[in-house]
């Protein structure tokens, strides 16, 4: 098997879940915008905060600059980064953002995580050898933290208010309110009403607001 000197593939090709050859002259543009404008994030060494919120809504072609990366940082295709308001990500992240990682609002993401759509042939090693490549989409909901160190692979979808423990595989997708960790990631319990009552009373005196947020639900473990 043989491919074209010069690959054609599309972005929207690429994001498809099709097997597709990288390379191509409009994905070397988008890979190049995104290259650069990570270049002058990282170069800032997190001193402009305001700057590089700015940075990250231009990478990121978002409606908003709300988002916080603390660099370094490193992603593939900006345009299919999708990062909800008030998104924190710790230092060291990495995106293979081949197709769109989507992460919700008020969501944390740990130091050192990867995020990786993308893969290539098992079996077929000619495949793989000629470059091919697939992608497939990671959604993380709202209010959800992501520990230290995850990686999270292609296809995966994690919910709202979920908390995966650092250093996990996560493989499969998880659902809302869960503890998830381990390699492969496993729900361990779910959010759990006392254990959140208890965090809140531990709060300086005076601090303990009443939470505006959804409620952890009694569900039965997974």
């Amino acid at each position: 098997m043989t491919h074209p000197a010069t690959p054609t593939t599309s972005l929207e090709q690429m994001a498809s879940g099709a097997w597709h050859l990288p390379g191509s002259p409009e994905l070397t543009a988008e890979q190049q915008r995104s290259f650069g404008l990570l270049h002058e994030l990282n170069a800032l060494d997190n001193t402009d905060p305001r700057a590089a919120r700015e940075i990250i809504r231009e990478l990121t072609r978002a409606d908003h600059a709300t988002a916080t990366v603390i660099a370094p940082a490193s992603v593939e295709y900006g345009c299919h980064l999708r990062l909800g308001r008030d998104v924190f990500i710790n230092m060291g992240v990495t995106v293979l953002s081949s197709a769109p990682v989507t992460i919700g609002e008020r969501t944390l993401i740990g130091p050192n995580c990867q995020f990786l759509t993308v893969g290539h042939p098992v079996d077929d090693v000619e495949m793989r050898a000629e470059g091919w490549e697939q992608a497939l989409p990671i959604t993380v909901g709202a209010d959800t933290w992501i520990g230290a160190g995850t990686i999270v692979l292609p296809g995966v979808s994690i919910g709202d208010r979920v908390t995966i423990g650092a250093g996990s595989l996560v493989t499969r997708n998880i659902p809302d309110d869960a503890v998830a960790l381990g390699h492969p990631a496993r729900v361990v319990r779910m959010r759990d009403r006392q254990r959140a009552d208890a965090e809140r009373a531990a709060l300086p005196q005076g601090q303990a607001k009443q939470p505006q947020r959804q409620q952890p639900q009694q569900v039965q473990q997974q």
